[in-house]
């Protein structure tokens, strides 16, 4: 049976329906899910939404996960206000996205060996000769020792037995482990290939081999930061309470055996794209919200009953269909972290893989986002959704962070009440003023000069008082209760530039 699509006319779930369920939507979208905690924040706090059905994808999947907990409101409200805290905690985009052993080897080697590549290919080619190879990956002893590669990924920290661990804990496990196997699977082409840059690389064969190995071994550049330790840690998540909760949620995920979108459900069992069971098995919640954020290349594919999985976002970025068309939410809120439309970008000639590889992931994104906003807006749902990004999903700042956070909830405000274009367009001109003084700052940290010095001084005065100006033309009931702190304060910062602003005033 072929799968449904959306042919441009609405669901009408109420017909079969006839209570009114009140659904959450939450998008992918990596670190600007600080947009989405804001919209929350506002739902909850000023709207008092009471989701009964949850649906999730990417980094929408995290926060629908920790909501969904709770039936009651007020846990949900809590729970969210737990997220914006451990958010807020982010310094770097380590925090987020930590690079893999394997990939930190091969970028700051990489550089070096292309350089001596090209010294080399600029010399008369020598005859050629088989070179004597004393290589790991070439020979059966394949176990390097620790000791002698101390920064290698051939051994994953491991703090407990793998054959010990369970749920949530063994989620962990997996998502962190940088263990690399004895064995790895090796073509006569690549060895050949091999054969004929060893000579010239003088003594990188090491290198080679726990850089291969490692890639091969874990299938991704990055594994989670710190981040997904706190967001696991069992006194701010427990998997076994969403499926006691009684909250109806999804949780997107897509298989790369078959191509297609599942999702797994609450009770931990996974669904097709119609809500259609595919297994009687039980797995633990937290291995699908992890799934559902596997970036594929960034972070490895998820195993889960047979299948690897990846994010969610491949297939469906903003997954209001299952909530409205399949699972009857006849009120249901869609909070999107990204806007609808690419921002052109540019210097792609020296910026990094993980930068690609996510624009390229925002790309495809995007071009489904499209008719999955339609489509919610046509059923009637309140679409909130950012007009321009405060910053890209791989941005882990903290002063960006929060200003998108405090656009989340407006933008929620103008969904909400339905507010005219000219009190939208101050909105943003207070999101793009700050986003301006928090540029100012930080290039003034980066020259290490404090923010007092005169000539910061001046251009940021003009700026902070354009937004007191502004806030004045606000409705006070529409503004976070921090909104003064706008321009009294300047804009937050890494500890690193933080610390160094306190030097020199010292």
């Amino acid at each position: 049976m072929a799968s449904s699509v959306w042919n441009g006319l609405p669901r009408l779930p109420w017909n079969r329906h006839p209570d009114v369920v009140e659904g959450l939507v939450l998008s992918g979208g990596g670190s600007r899910a600080s947009f989405q905690i804001g919209a929350l924040r506002y739902l909850y706090d000023v709207v008092g939404i009471k989701p009964q059905v949850v649906v999730g994808t990417s980094a929408g999947s995290i926060l629908g996960a920790m909501i969904a907990q709770h039936a009651d409101p007020d846990d949900q409200a809590q729970a969210v206000r737990t997220i914006e805290r451990l958010w807020y905690g982010m310094d770097q985009q380590s925090d987020m996205f930590t690079e893999r052993p394997w990939f930190t080897r091969l970028r700051r080697r990489g550089t070096d060996w292309m350089a001596l590549l090209q010294r080399e290919a600029a010399r008369p080619a020598p005859s050629w000769s088989l070179p004597r190879l004393n290589v790991p990956f070439l020979s059966r002893d394949e176990d390097a020792d620790p000791a002698e590669h101390p920064d290698s990924s051939v051994v994953g920290e491991q703090t407990a037995d793998p054959e010990e661990l369970t749920g949530q804990a063994e989620t962990l496990r997996l998502a962190m482990d940088d263990t690399v196997p004895t064995g790895l699977g090796w073509t006569p082409s690549m060895a050949m290939g091999l054969m004929s840059m060893l000579p010239r690389l003088r003594g990188a064969s090491g290198d080679l081999s726990l850089i291969l190995r490692g890639a091969d071994a874990t299938r991704s550049m990055y594994h989670p930061g710190p981040i997904l330790a706190a967001l696991l840690d069992p006194e701010v998540f427990a998997a076994d309470a969403v499926s006691r909760s009684g909250i109806t949620a999804r949780f997107a995920i897509v298989g790369l055996h078959s191509g297609a979108l599942h999702f797994m459900r609450e009770d931990g069992r996974i669904v097709d794209r119609d809500d259609r069971l595919l297994s009687d098995d039980v797995h633990d919640v937290s291995r699908g919200v992890l799934a559902s954020c596997s970036i594929p290349a960034v972070f490895r594919p998820v195993e889960i009953g047979g299948e690897w999985y990846i994010d969610g976002g491949t297939r469906e970025y903003l997954p209001a269909e299952m909530a409205i068309g399949h699972l009857g939410a006849s009120r249901c809120y869609v909070v999107s972290s990204g806007a609808t439309g690419l921002q052109p970008a540019t210097g792609f000639d020296t910026k990094s893989m993980l930068t690609v590889m996510m624009r390229a992931t925002e790309i495809l994104s995007d071009e489904g986002s499209r008719d999955e906003v339609a489509y919610a807006r046509n059923a009637g749902a309140m679409v909130i959704e950012p007009e321009f990004n405060v910053h890209d999903p791989l941005t882990v700042d903290p002063g960006l962070i929060r200003i998108a956070r405090d656009y989340g909830w407006l933008r929620a405000a103008e969904a909400h009440l339905e507010l005219s274009r000219a009190e939208r367009s101050i909105h943003r001109e207070i999101i793009e003023l700050r986003c301006h003084a928090h540029t100012l700052e930080a290039a003034r940290l980066a020259a290490r000069k404090s923010l007092d010095e005169p000539d910061t001084l001046d251009e940021l005065a003009e700026v902070k008082t354009r937004i007191r100006h502004l806030l004045t033309r606000v409705r006070p009931e529409v503004l976070p209760e921090d909104a003064e702190q706008w321009w009294q304060s300047a804009e937050a910062h890494p500890r690193a530039a933080s610390e160094h602003v306190a030097q020199l005033g010292d």
